[in-house]
Order: C-alpha cells, then sequence, then structure tokens
C-alpha cells in the first residue's frame, strides 16, 4: 500500500524554503547511504533556463540539502555522498544518439567538491566506459588521523575489469586571517585494486558490505548430489569483503556457487550485452545474471536468485536468452534463495510463463518481522518464507495479487520505518506488510491444504494470534472443502504448533536449547500451490553442511578477533549444522509424557514439588546405547535431596519415614539405608533422634554420635547443641578450645543453656593459693583469643563433666 511518494514530499519541502513557484520534476533516485539518507535528482527552471540538481534528503530530520547544481541536464545514473557532505562522486550515462558513430553507451565517472568559497568543477576520475561503472563512498570515522584530515575513500566498481578503492583525503588549512577552512588536493592518483576480475557486485550501505561474484578453479563441493567439475573449468564463486573504520578491509566469505546457465567470466558480457543500471541497492552487473543478497546483523544471509529456463526434451534446460523459437512459447520463471545460516536452498518455480510476462518481471526481496523474507512477484503473488533461525525452513505461504497490467520496480529504503521499499519507477514509498486480511480470504480459498497449514503456523508461532487461528478452524469445521482429512491435518497443526509456542515461552533462556529437539510442525511436505492463473513449485534441497570454516571465515582469523557481529553468528550457526539434530516426533514426546505421568502422579503432589524439566545442556548418556533422542526431554536424573524434593512427596513425610525407620530397625539396617540416601536425615528429624531416650545409654550414644558425622559439620554442630548429653557438652568444648587454638574463627556461639554440674571438689578446680589445670588451659586461651570469642561456661562446664564421668567410672 503507497503511503506517500517522494517527489510529491520533496516538493513541499523545497515550498517551505522558497516562496517562489517550485518547478522541480523529474525526479530520480540515484543512492542511499548508511545513515538513512538518499541521493536525488531533479530538474528545475532557474532564470528561464532548465538546470539540474543533486541533493541529499533525510527522512529522519525531513531536510533536503541541494548539494550541487549543474547548468545542463546530465544523465547522472548513480551518485553518492560522503558522511560530511563535503565530497560528491557520480556517473553520467552517455546514451548514443541515432545518428552517432558509437553504438554503445558510455559510462563516466566524476568526482566534484563541494567545499564552500571555491568554484569546484567536476574532475574525472577514470576514463569512460562501455563497461558498467558505478562510485560509492565508505562510511565509517577514523580516528587514526589527526583532526585536521579527514581520510574518505571511496570505490570505483567496472564491470568484468576490477572494483578500486580511491582515496580522497581532505586538509584543514590555516588561511592568511587566522582562520582555518577546509580543502581538497585531488585524488590520489593511484588507487588499490582489491577485485580483479568480477561479474556481479552488491553494495550493503547499512553493514558496509561489499559482496561480489568472481570465478576460480574448483574446489571440493559442499553441495549434496553436485557433480565434480573438471579443473580448467572456472566456477562461480560469492566472496563479501568487511570495510572497517580503523582496520584493513577483510574477507570474511567464500561461497561456490551453483548458477543455472550462467557464462563464464570471459563471456558473460557476451550472453547478455545490455546493463540494468541499479542505484538501490546498488548493483553491477548485467542482464544475464539478477542475484540479490538480504544480510541482517543476527548472522542471516540469504542469496536470491532469480532467472527464466524452458525445459528440453532431453531432461536438460536452456536459459531464455534471444531464442525466437523459445519466446513464441512459455518459458518457466524460477528463482532461488539460499539460506546460508540454515544451510539449505528454496528453489521456487513458476512454469509456463508467456515470455512478454516472464521477461518483464523482477522479483524483490525483504526481511519480515525478523523471521520471514517476503519475495515479491509483481502482478502475480507474495511468498512468504519462513526462514526463522528458531526452527528449519518450511512452510511457506503463497499470496495472490489482484490481477493487473504492471507491477512495480521495488527496492528496500532505509531510514523511512521497517519494511519500507520505493518503487523506482514511480517513486512511491511502499510498507511491506501481511494483513489478517489476505490471510483470511487465502485460507478461505480453494487454496491446497499445504497452504492452510503453513498459515496456521505462521499465525500461532510467528504472530501468536490465537483469536485468528481460532477463527479459522471454525470456518474450516464448516466449510471443509479439503474433506475430513483435511480437518485432521490443520487440527494437528494447530495442536503442535500451539504446545511448541507455549512452551518456547514459558522455558528460560538457559533451556532454550531444549526446543532443537521438540516438534513444531507435523507436516513438512511441500506441494504446488495455485496463485491465481500461476502455480508455484516450492522445494529444498541440503547444502553445506559441515563446512562452516570453508565458507565463513572463523573469529579468531577476523583482524578484529573479539568484535562480534553478523559474521560471527554466522560462522555460529554453521557449527552447530555439523551437529545433525534430528527432531522428536509426537509420538516419542506423548510416549515420554505418558511414563512421566506415571510416575509422578501429580495428584499426590504437593504444590511445590511437580517435576522440573532440564534446563541445561542435554543430559550425557549413561550407557552406550543410549541415543541422544532417548535423554531427553522427560528423563529426570536425581543427584542430589534438592533435586529430589522438586517431585518425591509431601511435606513432612520423608521425615516421618526416616524416624519411623530408627524406631523399628535395627541400627546397622538404619544406618545403612542412610548411606544409601533411602532415609534423609533432615534437621527435625536428627534432632528428634538426638533427643530421644535409650535404655542401653552407651551404645546410644555411639549410636548418636555415628549418625552426627553422617550428617556432615553445620546439621552435625545444630544437632550437638539440642543434645543434653556429657558426650556432647564435652564435644562442643573441644571443637570450641580447638578453634581457637589454631587461629581459626570459633564457631557462633550457641545460646542453648549448658547442663550444670555440681561441683565435688576436684583437684581440677582452684584451692586456694593453688592453680588448677583448668587455670592454666584457661591463661592459654585467653592469651589466643579474646574474651568476646571465650565461652568459659562452655569450658568449664564440659571440664567437670569429663572429670565427673572419670570418678564415676
Amino acid at each position: 500500500m503507497a503511503v506517500q511518494n517522494i517527489a510529491v514530499k520533496l516538493c513541499g519541502v523545497l515550498q517551505s524554503k522558497d516562496e517562489g513557484e517550485v518547478t522541480a520534476r523529474e525526479w530520480r533516485l540515484v543512492g542511499q547511504e548508511q545513515d538513512g539518507s538518499q541521493l536525488l535528482t531533479w530538474i528545475s527552471t532557474k532564470n528561464g533556463h532548465d538546470v539540474m540538481n543533486v541533493g541529499v534528503y533525510k527522512n529522519k530530520t525531513k531536510t533536503l540539502d541541494i548539494l550541487n547544481t549543474f547548468d545542463e541536464k546530465l544523465n547522472i545514473i548513480q551518485a553518492s555522498v560522503n558522511s560530511s557532505h563535503s565530497l560528491l562522486v557520480y556517473v553520467v550515462k552517455v546514451v548514443p544518439s541515432e545518428d552517432g558513430a558509437d553504438k554503445e553507451a558510455i559510462y563516466c565517472p566524476f568526482l566534484i567538491s563541494l567545499l564552500p568559497d571555491k568554484v569546484n568543477m567536476p574532475e574525472e576520475v577514470e576514463e569512460g566506459s562501455t563497461k558498467q561503472i558505478m562510485l560509492q563512498f565508505v562510511y565509517g570515522k577514523s580516528n587514526k588521523y589527526s583532526p585536521g584530515i579527514r581520510n574518505d575513500r571511496f570505490l570505483l566498481f567496472k564491470h568484468l575489469e576490477c572494483i578500486k578503492i580511491y582515496r580522497s583525503p581532505l586538509f584543514l588549512n590555516e588561511c592568511e586571517d587566522g582562520t582555518e577552512k577546509w580543502g581538497f588536493d585531488g585524488i590520489y592518483p593511484q588507487p588499490e585494486t582489491i577485485v580483479n576480475i568480477f561479474s556481479w557486485a552488491q553494495w550493503d550501505c547499512v553493514n558496509q558490505v561489499l559482496f561480489y561474484i568472481h570465478y576460480r578453479s574448483p574446489t571440493q563441493s559442499f553441495a549434496e548430489g553436485e557433480e565434480v567439475k573438471s579443473p580448467s573449468e572456472l566456477t562461480p564463486t560469492l566472496s563479501a569483503l568487511q570495510f572497517h573504520a580503523d582496520l584493513p578491509h577483510e574477507t570474511v566469505l567464500n561461497i561456490p556457487l551453483s548458477l543455472p546457465h550462467v557464462p563464464g567470466a570471459h563471456g558473460a558480457a557476451a550472453a547478455c550485452g545490455s546493463y540494468e543500471d541499479d542505484p538501490i541497492p546498488l548493483r553491477v552487473h548485467d542482464c544475464s545474471l539478477d542475484l540479490y543478497i538480504v544480510c541482517d546483523q543476527r548472522g542471516m544471509l540469504c542469496v536470491c536468485h532469480h532467472y527464466l529456463y524452458k525445459p528440453l526434451d532431453d531432461s536438460t534446460s536452456s536459459l531464455v536468452l534471444d531464442d525466437v523459437d523459445l519466446k513464441d512459447s512459455g518459458v518457466n520463471f524460477a528463482y532461488s534463495v539460499t539460506l546460508l545460516h540454515h544451510g539449505c536452498v528454496v528453489h521456487s518455480v513458476v512454469p509456463d510463463l508467456p515470455w512478454s510476462l516472464a521477461k518483464s518481471l523482477r522479483p524483490s526481496y525483504t526481511l519480515y518481522n525478523d523471521n520471514h523474507l517476503l519475495v515479491n512477484i509483481p502482478m502475480l503473488f507474495t511468498h512468504i518464507l519462513d526462514i526463522s533461525p528458531q526452527h528449519e525452513p518450511c512452510c511457506h505461504i503463497v499470496i495472490p495479487m489482484d490481477p493487473s497490467d504492471s507491477g512495480p520496480s521495488l527496492a528496500p529504503l532505509h531510514g523511512w520505518g521497517p519494511h519500507t521499499m520505493v518503487d523506482l519507477n514511480t517513486l512511491d514509498v511502499v510498507t511491506m506488510g501481511v494483513s489478517e486480511k489476505d490471510l483470511t480470504s487465502t485460507f478461505k480459498s480453494d487454496t491446497v491444504i499445504e497452504n492452510k497449514l503453513a498459515i496456521m503456523h505462521y499465525v500461532i508461532q510467528h504472530e501468536g494470534n490465537m483469536d485468528l487461528a481460532e477463527e479459522l478452524i471454525s470456518w474450516l469445521c464448516l466449510n471443509q472443502h479439503d474433506g475430513l482429512g483435511g480437518l485432521q491435518r490443520v487440527m494437528q497443526e494447530y495442536l503442535i504448533g500451539t504446545t511448541y509456542a507455549v512452551t518456547r515461552r514459558s522455558l528460560p533462556a538457559s533451556a532454550v536449547g531444549l526446543m532443537n529437539w521438540l516438534p513444531f510442525t507435523l507436516h513438512l511436505k511441500f506441494a504446488d500451490v495455485k496463485a491465481g492463473s500461476a502455480t508455484v513449485c516450492v522445494s529444498v534441497s541440503a547444502l553445506w553442511r559441515g563446512a562452516a570454516a570453508a565458507v565463513v571465515l572463523a573469529p579468531r582469523q577476523r583482524v578484529a578477533q573479539f568484535a562480534e557481529d553478523a559474521w560471527t553468528r554466522l560462522w555460529i550457526a554453521l557449527c552447530a549444522l555439523a551437529i545433525p539434530k534430528n527432531r522428536l516426533r509426537p509420538d516419542h514426546v506423548r510416549d515420554r509424557l505418558a511414563v512421566t505421568l506415571h510416575c509422578y502422579q501429580p495428584e499426590a503432589l504437593s504444590r511445590c514439588s511437580t517435576p522440573m524439566s532440564p534446563t541445561g545442556p542435554p543430559i550425557p548418556a549413561r550407557r552406550p546405547s543410549l541415543v541422544a533422542q532417548d535423554s531427553l526431554p522427560f528423563m529426570e536424573l536425581d543427584v542430589c535431596t534438592t533435586s529430589k524434593q522438586e517431585h518425591v512427596i509431601a511435606a513432612g513425610f520423608s521425615s516421618f519415614f526416616t524416624y519411623l525407620g530408627y524406631r523399628t530397625l535395627p541400627f546397622h539396617a538404619f544406618a545403612q539405608y542412610v548411606h544409601r540416601n533411602v532415609f534423609e536425615l533432615q534437621i527435625d528429624v536428627l534432632k528428634a533422634i538426638i533427643a530421644s531416650k535409650d535404655d542401653d545409654k552407651k551404645r546410644s550414644v555411639n549410636n548418636k554420635l555415628r549418625l552426627i558425622q553422617i550428617v556432615g559439620e553445620a546439621r552435625g554442630r545444630r544437632a550437638l547443641a539440642a543434645w543434653p548429653s556429657r558426650a556432647a557438652l564435652v564435644l562442643r568444648a573441644r571443637d570450641h578450645a580447638a578453634a581457637l587454638l589454631s587461629g581459626v574463627t570459633a564457631p557462633t556461639r550457641d545460646h542453648a543453656p549448658h547442663r550444670p554440674v555440681k561441683d565435688t571438689g576436684i583437684a581440677a578446680l582452684p584451692s586456694g593459693e593453688r592453680l588448677s589445670p583448668l587455670d592454666t588451659f584457661l591463661d592459654l586461651l585467653t592469651a589466643k583469643a579474646s574474651l568476646n570469642e571465650l565461652d568459659f561456661n562452655l569450658i568449664i562446664e564440659a571440664t567437670l563433666a569429663s572429670v565427673q564421668q572419670e570418678t564415676n567410672a
């Protein structure tokens, strides 16, 4: 839906600046920069004479700056400006006249300084050529140079020959009156050639990445089932150069491509012979290769290739060029999308289209809502490809378009909001989207059941619109065009998709890896989808399994090893593809849930003891025959008392069960069960056992001391403090004294009352002027510790208890 027109909007901006009549016309979009600004040209009348203006518009600030005005009309096809708006590069295409000697168009690159207080004339960057030429400034503020120098760089693309990088520095000069002004001394005469021969190139202004296709000797193929090529045959390779502000550019990507019917590096021009000038996005190519790349900061990279071909009787195919016989018959309109982050390619074919229609169609590609790629085929349909990084690509939707005589030529527009594109023919701004109305009408049409299943998957898992999903199912129950089997498949998709979506939203971030094992859809089959008068055939094939190192530059090989960007995330995604993951089937999940429900009995559990799902990585196999699918996601492994408390029983039962065993079993049997974690000595049951009175006191004391040794230091101290026994008193005093004498901080003094011991006048206590051994020992303790740390009562009572025990014995 067109919400506004750039030409109309900019005429309003010019009107607000000048009270006179606005004569701007013949608007043309010729460039786009990283900051979201667009470069445009237009014709206006000045003093009765037509002039050409080059300006830059930034939608964020709603400002239009006129960069330069030419006294004559020029056929400027592409332009770029540096970040400070002080240098402008542009390309003029000189079209030969009918009477002229030249039969081919000539591309002439120029640079002009935009510095004030100086008459600036265009400077020719290179001599004009019949090969397509484009120019582009590289953005990025550099800190390597002094404040008085601006080191601007721009790229020069020359089709089938080279890509060069030019240096055009600006210097801050001091004037005679003491002021400072920027000066430009011209381009450095010797540029750096960064690419020698290429057949296609695209500049990503947002990520500052240069993609290009070149030809080299074949290497080992990563495509499954691809034929082995002879060493003499050159193969196309897609490479990417990442540019930085302060660091040298680096090659981050090398992908061997399989391009059907594309001639070699030295024959590409002869195969087509004409150029399509694409300033947005900036692409350099001829009509023999229509390629477009969509890159995202999350590491998603899509290589979109559009071509025409005619199947022949000998099961081979021929590229549709200028063959008259092929023009008279139908041709196949095809486009393939290589999803590098998934290691697969999605092939789509629209068979038997008229030549005139197929030749005029130009697909457009745009990322939509982070999980989908919208492929817009003018006058035919919109193809919604599910490229979500959360699961394998599937469930693609085809929505037919209303019939029309012509379609737009769409290109992405930065700085105007999400999913915004511009029609290069009319400069209409279009916001791409998928409305509920379109989804509903497609679902209720006579489309195939696979398309309805894809819509149900999209609505539930990616939109979270459960109301619309229930509405569509209700309609399907009343209108079963696909029979009972179709309704059954849609209901299955609804149940599986809803369960997957709810589970993903409820899991913590540490457990998201578990979703790689759970089923997200039940129907992965692709079928031919009819969209109006056209039919779309979709298929998927796998590529590059386990070849991340040969495709993307590893993080340790980057010029900035610890920086994280789209390429490091893509490398991680490709490494994950090397480990194949077979998702569980719904019946496997059902069987594991049945076992879980039978084992844990939810109706017998307390409120805070329901089973918990694993939150860490997959549980390691405990036997060699245990495969990964068997260990996930519903097998529990108890490793400690805490994990058992998450699901075992009602509160208080464990302590009661342990005390019952102590009272009914022989002590050696009870101790054995404690060692094997059958009985749990919690602090409440331990205190109850310690405080109990038994007939055989000596044996009972030894048994209780053994239990205290089992439970550990913390619970042992608490049990000793609650035990009114001479043995406990002596042990506590010895532990207290040992801690003081060893210089270790004494444990926190408990406030339990010490058992009083009657003074019987034994020799351990002082008498008259005689010092007892206890006095000597107390003097030693006070010398090692402060009075606040020393528990005199505990030491004295324990000494008395020990002496009385020896006396009674």
